[in-house]
């Protein structure tokens, strides 16, 4: 299992638990972060095609409210929930696995590490981007088909003359501020 999205300022953390029916795909697989979106969404239909797979998606609002860790991990259990056939044990990407019915053993840079975790990662990442695309056809001025919710200079810049939109999490200080100013010059 792994997650995407942590770190952004807009749009949704989205997790994904992998169970391979195959030992390897005729595909490149490796953490996400180091494949190009090509390479990503390919192995994305491989593994689509040879495994189970369950995601999960919490909101920024729900980011707002619980906190990002928290929401990363309510978005895990949702992943493995979404699984038709539970696993014997879960290995998660990172410090911090969420409390499961199973075992669950968290690994650090557990995408490098980890076949199947780099193929959650690989899910998790396709799916939030697919899901920043949608979101920049719903609000096109915030253009979140180019930086996918995270802090570019772009993205400042678009935050700095709409303000935040829905999709932005508040919580996080760069919206916040931002947020703040926003409100004040246009006297909202």
């Amino acid at each position: 299992m792994d997650e995407a999205g942590r770190g952004p300022w807009a749009g949704p953390v989205v997790a994904a638990a992998v169970i391979l029916r195959r030992r390897r795909l005729p595909v490149r697989i490796d953490d996400s972060k180091r494949l190009t979106a090509l390479q990503r969404v390919r192995a994305f239909e491989h593994i689509l095609r040879h495994a189970e797979v369950g995601v999960g998606i919490v909101s920024a609002e729900e980011i707002d409210r619980r906190s990002i860790l928290a929401a990363t991990l309510a978005a895990m259990q949702q992943a493995v929930a979404a699984l038709s056939h539970p696993p014997d044990l879960v290995l998660v990407d990172g410090l911090t696995a969420p409390p499961l019915s199973m075992p669950a053993w968290p690994l650090v840079h557990g995408d490098a590490r980890s076949y199947p975790i780099a193929c959650a990662s690989i899910v998790a990442k396709v799916v939030r981007d697919s899901l920043m695309e949608f979101y920049h056809r719903l609000l096109p001025a915030y253009r979140f088909h180019q930086h996918k919710g995270y802090g570019t200079a772009l993205h400042a810049r678009l935050l700095d003359q709409w303000g935040p939109s829905l999709l932005h999490r508040l919580s996080f200080r760069p919206v916040a501020s931002v947020g703040e100013r926003w409100r004040e010059a246009h006297a909202i």
